[in-house]
C-alpha cells in the first residue's frame, strides 16, 4: 500500500524515522532549488528523500536521506524505481529531534559515499564529513568558517549576528537561508 515509503530497513530491521518538521522541509527545498540549477550543469542529479540500498541487499537495507546527489553512470551506482543502489556522490541529511543521522554514518562509509553534510535547521550550522578510508572524518572550517563539500565543490557556513543563517555558496552564487 505504500505505507512504508518514508520508513527504511536497517538490514532487515525496519525503523521509522519522525516526519521531517515544516522547517525542516522549507531548509530542505531551499537547498534543493539552490543546488540543482548549480549542480546540473556539471551533471550532478539532485533528489529529495531517495532510497539508497546497499546493492544486492533485495530491499533489505537501504536508508532515506533527505537529499541525495549522483551522476548517472557513475560506477558500481545503479538507478531504481525505488531510488538507488551503491555509492551516490554525497547525501545531506538535515536533523529532526529524535532522529539517527549520525547512526547513518556507518552504513554510508559502508557503500563508499564520498561525503555527508549534516545541516542543523536550529543552529543553521553544517558539518562536512569526508570519508577516509573506513570511516568519516569532519572537515576542518576554513578562515572564514566556510567547510566545503569538495565533491559538490560547495561551502557552507553560518552566518553570525542577528539570527543565523546557513550560507551556501557554489561559483559565485549563495544563498542564505
Amino acid at each position: 500500500m505504500g505505507l512504508d515509503r518514508y520508513d527504511e530497513v536497517w538490514e532487515g530491521v525496519l525503523h521509522m524515522p519522525p516526519a521531517p518538521g515544516r522547517e525542516h522541509q522549507r531548509l530542505g527545498t531551499e537547498i534543493v532549488a539552490f543546488l540543482v540549477p548549480l549542480l546540473k550543469s556539471r551533471g550532478i542529479q539532485v533528489q529529495y528523500e531517495t532510497e539508497v540500498h546497499r546493492p544486492q541487499s533485495q530491499g533489505a537495507d537501504y536508508r532515506i536521506p533527505d537529499i541525495v546527489t549522483f551522476e548517472e553512470g557513475r560506477a558500481g551506482l545503479v538507478l531504481t524505481d525505488r531510488g538507488l543502489e551503491g555509492a551516490p556522490l554525497a547525501v545531506i541529511e538535515i536533523l529532526s529531534p529524535d532522529d539517527e543521522t549520525y547512526e547513518k554514518l556507518g552504513f554510508y562509509a559502508s557503500l563508499g559515499i564520498p561525503e555527508v553534510v549534516v545541516v542543523n535547521p536550529e543552529t543553521r550550522g553544517a558539518e562536512v564529513y569526508r570519508l577516509a578510508g573506513t570511516q568519516y572524518l569532519a572537515v576542518s572550517a576554513d578562515e572564514r568558517g566556510r567547510v566545503h563539500a569538495a565533491s559538490l565543490d560547495v561551502r557552507f557556513s553560518t552566518t553570525s549576528g542577528g539570527t543565523p543563517s546557513l550560507r551556501i555558496e557554489r561559483g559565485g552564487a549563495m544563498i542564505e537561508i
